[in-house]
C-alpha cells in the first residue's frame, strides 16, 4: 500500500500537470505565434513547437509512474533536476505570458514544489527504500 506522502505526490503533480496543459491552451496565440517565426519552415517550427510542449509532458508522466508506482529513487531525483530547470525556464521566458498565465505558471511551480516535498517526509523515504511497487 502506498503512503499517504506518496499519495499527496500524486495529487499534487498530476494536478500541476493538469494546469500545465491549461495554461498551454490559454498562452496557445503566444506557441502560434513562436510557430510561424523561422526562416520559412513553418511546418519544422511546428514540429519543434509541438515536441517542446509533448516532450517534457511525456517525461512528467513517465517520472510520476516511476516515483509514485515504482517507488524508483532515481525517478525522484530526475524530477527535481527537471523542477529546477522547469524554474529557471519559467523565469527565463516569463515576458512571453499574460498576466493569468503568470498566475498560472507560479501556481505550478508551487504545486511541483509541494509535491517534492512529499517524496521527503518520513513515510515517502521508506517507501523509496523498501522498493515498493504498484501494478
Amino acid at each position: 500500500m502506498r503512503p499517504n506522502s506518496i499519495i499527496r505526490f500524486e495529487q499534487l503533480f498530476l494536478g500541476a500537470l493538469a494546469l500545465n496543459a491549461l495554461n498551454v491552451f490559454l498562452n496557445w496565440d503566444t506557441w502560434s505565434m513562436v510557430m510561424s517565426r523561422g526562416d520559412g519552415s513553418e511546418g519544422m517550427n511546428a514540429f519543434a513547437t509541438y515536441s517542446i510542449i509533448a516532450f517534457p509532458f511525456l517525461i512528467n508522466l513517465w517520472l510520476w509512474n516511476k516515483i509514485a508506482r515504482k517507488a524508483n529513487s532515481l525517478g525522484k531525483w530526475l524530477l527535481i533536476v527537471m523542477f529546477l530547470i522547469g524554474v529557471i525556464w519559467s523565469l527565463a521566458t516569463i515576458d512571453n505570458y499574460r498576466t493569468l498565465g503568470v498566475i498560472i505558471l507560479f501556481t505550478i511551480l508551487a504545486l511541483k514544489a509541494g509535491a517534492i516535498y512529499m517524496l521527503f517526509q518520513s513515510d515517502a523515504k521508506q517507501w523509496f527504500a523498501g522498493g515498493n511497487t504498484v501494478t
